[in-house]
């Protein structure tokens, strides 16, 4: 399926929302991570969670999330611009053989940031504690918390196991009260979408966008004011890891190049390798000695 997202709003309700399908973009992050299905499930839940967190952002500005949790799947991140474009990772990638289920691969504690920023200054940052073990709910209650922002918001996933892994579809729904809201209504329609039954229905087949909202809308009318086409993309570049070889250590440059022939950096976020041959190696410490960074 296309990725999309879409935000609007439920008039009558005052209720905004936003949806999205990332099918796309989790199936190019869990193919450069190299992902086990566990990992990969994971991962693809915290990408959608941001795709869906990028209809918050202003021009220049990003948000960035992190779960940190106790079990075996340790730390995961994901970021996003203004214009949703994703991407991230998990510290661990190969989970199968610790973790039977997602549960086991999370844990029983934990804690979930979010950080907004521009690119000179952060802008908010909020702290809470992973109190439900479920990425989608874990960011829901941050955002509701330390963002004072109530919101709702679920991940539905159809990933068949085989490697490499494809999903067929993602879906992630957010709502978030307007100023002038119900919160009596708000809360019955935060709870319709947390349910375990409409995550099934999610995960039963790909599901339209519009049929998604006409779920939650339950008949009311919804209206549509934006949309987006989310992406994985990743800002790393050969000239900025440069840079960063330049600010290191001459010595400690001169050890990896003198161990392996060659020094190789790999991008956390995107699995991207840059590789660099014993020349390149020496013109980068000549540049570090004169200074120039």
């Amino acid at each position: 399926m296309t990725d999309r997202l879409l935000r609007g709003q439920f008039p009558r309700h005052a209720v905004r929302f936003a949806v999205c399908q990332t099918s796309s973009l989790c199936s190019e992050a869990a193919r450069r991570h190299q992902a086990d299905w566990i990992a990969g499930w994971l991962l693809s839940e915290a990408l959608t969670c941001a795709a869906l967190l990028s209809i918050d952002l202003k021009h220049t500005e990003k948000i960035t999330l992190r779960w940190m949790y106790a079990g075996p799947v340790g730390d995961i991140l994901a970021d996003t611009t203004e214009d949703a474009r994703v991407r991230g990772y998990t510290q661990r990638v190969r989970l199968l053989g610790e973790a039977g289920t997602l549960a086991e691969a999370v844990g029983t504690q934990g804690q979930v940031v979010a950080i907004t920023s521009l690119p000179t200054k952060v802008v908010h940052t909020g702290v809470t504690q992973a109190v439900f073990q479920d990425v989608a709910h874990d960011m829901a209650h941050l955002l509701s918390l330390s963002f004072q922002v109530e919101s709702a918001m679920t991940v539905g996933l159809i990933m068949p196991p085989d490697e490499p892994l494809h999903l067929r579809s993602a879906v992630g729904v957010l709502l978030q009260p307007m100023p002038d809201a119900d919160l009596e209504i708000f809360e019955s329609m935060r709870q319709q979408v947390e349910r375990p039954d409409f995550r099934a229905w999610l995960e039963a087949e790909p599901r339209p966008l519009e049929a998604v909202l006409e779920r939650v809308a339950g008949g009311a009318m919804y209206e549509v004011l934006g949309s987006a086409e989310p992406a994985f993309a990743c800002s790393c570049t050969r000239p900025k890891v440069e840079r960063v070889l330049r600010m290191l250590d001459p010595a400690e440059l001169q050890d990896m190049l003198e161990k392996d022939g060659y020094v190789e950096v790999r991008c956390h976020f995107c699995a991207e390798a840059y590789h660099f041959g014993e020349n390149e190696v020496h013109a980068l410490l000549r540049q570090s000695a004169s200074g120039h960074a």
